[in-house]
């Protein structure tokens, strides 16, 4: 095995004043939740701040004992994600499960940290692979086929109390200490901008488009079906089998409840943000609500859906075109640029005349 140095050394997120795991520590631990170990131990720090530590110690190929400061993830917590692990499985995706020691419990103290163990699959994620751009795409699309089919499988099933990343009204997990969603901050945020450029009309054209919008997706959302989902559907999490196919999820932390129709408008496209040059508004709208359209031909073959869903996601898709975190961080950047200023104010301008019903 490598060095302590090299390969057991968290990252610089980890605080200078706490003691770092050692190779002792970690198999110590292992052996409380009833398990040994060859010793084949490998690091990986995804953490994102000294008050958001992750540290996800691969053992032996088998099992992925992680050590954390998050205080949202519990006992229930765990239990409730077990519940739709195995729901993914019976799907027919492979997906790690949490595991519990001698006791039944899945979490174990450790110098202000968390440990608990979860399952590894030892399959590559698609951003790991040098993937050709059809053979991403396929990918894409499979994962895409996936989400549809499990929502037409476990629609109102043992729904979560916690809400998926998505969600608008019902606060997610990370929305909650702001005491808005991330869509509406969002919007907050791009119409600070635009009037602070002084395009006043123009961000209050968008307002209020953007209440009358809310105002009706907020009279049905509550009669909508709804599903529990991974919720962080990106290539990242993606498990590819050798023939380069869609075989399983992983990173099930920001799982939640959603809007069946809010989960696929999420998922739907965007204005081809990659292109940094100016192309024309009318030309990125009629891409962005060509892409909608065919995306969502294809959920709706595979996800039935009833004539209110389908009304609703058409306003739901509004919402994600105007203030989902993709196309805001895609408006910012681009009414920064000279060259795309004028291009981005005249796209807004046709999301606010646009019509959804």
């Amino acid at each position: 095995m490598e060095s302590q140095k090299t390969s057991l050394m968290p990252g610089k997120c980890f605080p200078v004043d706490m003691r770092i795991p050692e190779q002792s520590d970690i198999l110590s631990e292992l052996s409380k939740f009833g398990h040994t170990s060859r010793d084949s131990i490998r690091l990986i720090d995804t953490s994102h701040s000294a008050d958001d530590i992750r540290l996800n110690y691969i053992i032996d190929k088998r099992w992925v004992l992680r050590l954390c400061n998050a205080p949202d993830m519990t006992e229930q917590r765990l239990t409730e994600l077990n519940r739709l692990i195995e729901r993914y499985i019976n799907f027919g995706l492979r997906c790690p499960r949490f595991l519990p020691d001698r006791e039944g419990r899945f979490f174990h103290e450790w110098n202000g940290f968390t440990w608990y163990l979860q399952e590894y699959i030892d399959l590559p994620t698609a951003d790991e692979l040098q993937l050709e751009p059809q053979e991403e795409e396929r990918i894409w699309r499979e994962v895409l086929d996936s989400i549809a089919g499990f929502a037409e499988t476990y629609r109102n099933v043992d729904l979560s109390q916690t809400m998926g990343m998505y969600s608008l009204f019902d606060l997610a997990p990370f929305d909650i200490p702001i005491g808005k969603d991330e869509k509406q901050q969002n919007f907050d945020n791009l119409c600070e901008t635009l009037q602070q450029m002084g395009e006043t009309a123009l961000a209050e054209k968008l307002t209020a488009r953007h209440r009358l919008i809310r105002d009706k997706i907020r009279s049905v959302y509550q009669t909508l079906p709804r599903c529990v989902f991974q919720a962080d559907e990106n290539l990242s999490n993606v498990l590819v089998d050798e023939n380069k196919h869609l075989a399983g999820l992983i990173d099930f932390n920001m799982a939640g409840t959603e809007v069946v129709v809010n989960q696929f408008a999420n998922l739907g496209g965007g204005f081809r943000e990659e292109v940094s040059e100016p192309i024309g508004a009318e030309a990125r709208m009629a891409y962005a609500t060509e892409s909608y359209r065919k995306y969502q031909d294809r959920m709706f073959q595979i996800y039935h859906a009833s004539e209110q869903e389908k009304q609703a996601i058409r306003w739901y898709s509004w919402i994600a075109l105007t203030a989902g975190w993709p196309q805001v961080c895609f408006f910012l950047d681009g009414l920064k640029n000279e060259s795309l200023r004028r291009e981005i104010l005249e796209l807004l301008a046709l999301l606010a005349d646009y019509s959804c019903d």
